[in-house]
């Protein structure tokens, strides 16, 4: 069991924080047809588009209310009833998320009253799916916006079902998983003769829309989610979903299985079981395959990563998938671990300490480590201790194609072993050719 220390500096040095608001937008992405809706200032949903559209390099819809000095002031439902208004008329979303911020939370707006009040003053768009989704930036993280979105989607959009649809699967799927992992968890589902209802299908951020699009192109159909409760069972994956799928187990007695990850061979094997246990059938010769593979690639690998040390930061679901996978099945050591915000799974991780705060936190522990592995961001600490750095979680600016790795899986997690290996493996290299330090003093 890891304890979670809290760290007290008066500042972020080198910032892993990332606000609530963008873990909502990137929750809405995943849904077809859907608008973000920024409830704030302009400066709130500019850096979420700056940042959004580094990340995925596509193009990246979004609005916002822009809230001026006078009318935060002032407090009126002036400013989202013409956003709301604008958006109907311009771009005909069939959903808006309607997304508060630190402004419209601080000054204490009703903001599903003043959607209730549109409809009343706009009976055309009575029928328009709008949802409000509570997320002030000046607490918690990127975590805990994704997890009130996806809460918010199920409540909102999931309406009672008329009769149960068999071989109907709910997957909710955490912002740690990629493109590539969704598409994975997907053909995983289908080889076993269920459908999948993903929600939210970030693989459409994947390029593959082509032309432009002002509300987002592809992901999961409303008519989908709408149906959610008539499906057998639900799949939640990531701590980040399990609300979502406790809400739809009390409210339509759905069953609900959760994942806190899908890295490796032990919690793969169990999501196999489960699925063999709702289909009756047994995995394809193509699973049992890569099963062996990544067996071998264990055995390959174990000599360059057995009792190495790491370090590891990023959102919590991010570090709980690594740093599980690192400790319990590469036989690595992880020092320290830090995380933006706190999270109860954390908790149960095989390590000693997690850290809440910032990447500065790993420089000052002071800990001798083999290797970084985190977000863009870590690169200035890795280049400091002078250690090589893995990129994985979010933001990634440096890198193109981070979104089309795959990591969950026995493919995925075979991947990802060859890369640390890999990357351990070049560091020893290097270092073979530098000159010791006696050596060095002895020519001087």
């Amino acid at each position: 069991m890891a304890e979670i220390k809290v760290s007290r500096k008066a500042c972020s040095v080198y910032p892993l924080k990332l606000s609530q608001p963008l873990g909502a937008i990137y929750a809405l992405l995943g849904v077809k047809g859907s608008m973000p809706l920024v409830h704030g200032s302009q400066g709130c949903a500019a850096f979420a588009k700056t940042f959004l559209t580094r990340y995925f390099s596509e193009n990246i819809p979004m609005q916002t209310t822009a809230l001026s000095e006078i009318a935060t002031v002032l407090g009126r439902d002036d400013e989202l009833h013409i956003a709301l208004k604008t958006i109907m008329e311009k771009h005909n979303p069939e959903l808006v998320g309607v997304v508060t911020t630190g402004v419209s939370e601080t000054r204490g707006d009703d903001t599903e009253g003043s959607v209730k009040r549109f409809k009343e003053l706009y009976p055309d768009y009575v029928y328009k799916k709008i949802i409000c989704i509570s997320t002030p930036d000046y607490k918690g993280s990127f975590h805990d916006g994704y997890r009130e979105a996806l809460l918010s989607l199920v409540k909102g959009l999931v309406v009672q079902p008329y009769r149960k649809s068999y071989g109907y699967v709910n997957l909710l799927v955490s912002y740690a998983l990629t493109a590539k992992d969704i598409d994975t968890l997907r053909e995983v589902i289908e080889s076993f003769g269920l459908k999948p209802i993903i929600l939210p299908d970030l693989s459409s951020m994947d390029g593959a829309c082509k032309g432009f699009s002002s509300i987002t192109p592809d992901g999961t159909e409303l008519k989908k989610i709408e149906t959610m409760s008539s499906s057998m069972v639900t799949i939640a994956v990531g701590e980040s979903t399990k609300e979502a799928g406790e809400y739809l187990e009390k409210k339509f007695m759905i069953p609900m299985f959760f994942f806190d990850s899908l890295l490796g061979i032990e919690n793969f094997d169990r999501f196999i079981r489960l699925l063999m246990n709702i289909s009756g059938k047994e995995p394809s010769a193509n699973l049992r395959r890569w099963r062996d593979r990544l067996l071998d690639a264990m055995v390959d690998g174990h000599f360059y990563l057995t009792g190495k040390r790491a370090a590891v930061a990023g959102e919590p679901d991010v570090v709980y998938a690594m740093v599980d996978l690192l400790v319990r099945e590469l036989g690595m050591e992880v020092p320290i671990a830090v995380v933006p915000t706190i999270s109860e799974h954390i908790r149960s991780l095989p390590i000693e300490n997690v850290l809440v705060g910032d990447l500065e936190d790993i420089l000052l522990s002071k800990v001798d480590i083999d290797f970084v592995l985190g977000n863009t961001n870590l690169t200035h600490v890795a280049k400091k201790l002078k250690v090589p750095h893995y990129r994985v979680g979010l933001p990634i600016f440096d890198r193109l194609g981070h979104f089309l790795k795959g990591y969950v899986g026995y493919e995925g997690t075979a991947n990802l072993v060859f890369e640390l290996a890999n990357l351990l493996m070049e560091r020893d290299e290097e270092m073979s050719y530098e000159v010791p330090e006696h050596i060095k003093r002895r020519r001087a």
